[in-house]
């Protein structure tokens, strides 16, 4: 199984290679606006959400090796359909099939990473192989948006082309995974949909856990919507062209991938609620100073944000994997990642709007304040327990 660890990590390069980082939404302008990008996103969340829960079921009975191929073909079908679209409702659509992509990696990744971990009785490390994930995570769109932007100036489609080709190489090193047979079931559908139900019940299961879960809930939604759409309009609005784009943020996701390195030594530090509430308000302070920030300090605010965003996705992770069982695993997380999905769901389309007429930085004002308000409310909430 420590195979499964040394695919993961290349797997988490392979779909993180993000070269349109930083000048996707100047590609998205060549066929719409932003009320039309928040269109777009809100089909690729759409399709991300509803297959969230059916996916992580599928994973969990079906095989995690067979539904992350599945996630890399679909993957690579989304973005090499992006990367040749002529016009505006292909466009939406190869993003819905990429989404669609997403939702069967989602869950089943960190799954596998798991699960392959206990099955050699290595699952203590769990914490900090995330960790190592999480920067990857970071590193891999860094470098890649980095020469991407230089590949937009080729042809704005090359980026788009490029990490579909790496898709295409994921699906590939799948093949060289092993199915960890912890806790295996064979698939059926009568099992299928008994699965996707023991997702809502592994997040609500005892009164410490349904609390924590809408902490971390609260907490994502806010950073969905932060990461998927705001900060790349935020970026703009500071005074980020294109090239200064690319760099940019692959700037701001090498400086996150070290941060995310202090996720192990946050728990150490504090409690697992003191945690999330201690990284929540710094993302509601980031949001809330945005309106009064040029492009050295706007830029800083973004760097703070993504650094926080990175501790909170591995906080979550860890959570979430030690209070589950490992055959309702990557239903449970599926389930986790569809709930934080919800507000950018429903929400999106008019927060392009917003954009449209008045500006982003008032709605990270706004958000920031919303944020804070829901961490009063849980703080609140656990004083009268």
């Amino acid at each position: 199984m420590d195979r499964n660890i040394k695919i993961a990590y290349v797997l988490t390069v392979l779909k993180n290679s993000w070269f349109w980082l930083g000048i996707w939404v100047f590609y998205y302008l060549l066929f719409t606006n932003y009320a039309g990008i928040g269109i777009v996103e809100t089909g690729l969340i759409v399709g991300m959400t509803l297959g969230e829960i059916p996916t992580g079921a599928i994973g969990d009975l079906l095989g995690k090796k067979k539904t992350l191929m599945i996630a890399f073909v679909l993957m690579a079908t989304g973005l090499l359909g992006v990367g040749l679209t002529n016009n505006f409702l292909f466009l939406a659509a190869w993003v819905f099939i990429a989404g669609i992509g997403n939702s069967f990696y989602s869950g089943t990744f960190e799954a596998l990473v798991y699960d392959s971990l206990k099955e050699i009785k290595k699952e203590k490390n769990y914490a900090r192989v995330i960790a190592n994930v999480g920067s990857l995570q970071l590193i891999a769109p860094a470098v890649a948006g980095f020469l991407g932007a230089y590949l937009y100036y080729l042809s704005p489609r090359l980026p788009f082309l490029l990490h579909g080709l790496f898709y295409l190489i994921g699906f590939l090193f799948c093949l060289f995974l092993l199915e960890p047979q912890i806790d295996s079931e064979k698939f059926s559908w009568q099992s299928f949909f008994i699965q996707m139900k023991y997702g809502f019940k592994e997040l609500t299961k005892t009164v410490d856990i349904r609390n924590q879960t809408l902490l971390l809930v609260s907490i994502g939604g806010i950073v969905v919507i932060a990461d998927e759409m705001l900060n790349a309009f935020l970026g703009v609005e500071f005074g980020f062209n294109e090239q200064l784009a690319g760099i940019f943020w692959s700037s701001i996701y090498i400086i996150s991938s070290l941060s995310s390195q202090m996720t192990p030594r946050f728990l150490k530090y504090f409690a697992e609620n003191k945690s999330l509430i201690i990284v929540g308000g710094l993302l509601a302070i980031s949001f809330m100073v945005s309106p009064y920030l040029g492009l050295l300090l706007g830029g800083i605010s973004l760097l703070a944000r993504s650094s926080l965003q990175a501790i909170f996705i591995n906080l979550a992770s860890v959570f979430i994997n030690k209070n589950t069982e490992s055959k309702f695993r990557a239903t449970t997380l599926s389930t986790f990642n569809m709930l934080k999905n919800i507000p950018y769901v429903l929400f999106a389309f008019f927060i392009g709007s917003l954009a449209d007429k008045y500006s982003a930085r008032w709605i990270a004002f706004w958000l920031g304040i919303i944020l804070f308000g829901l961490l009063f409310f849980q703080i609140r909430r656990r004083e009268k327990l």
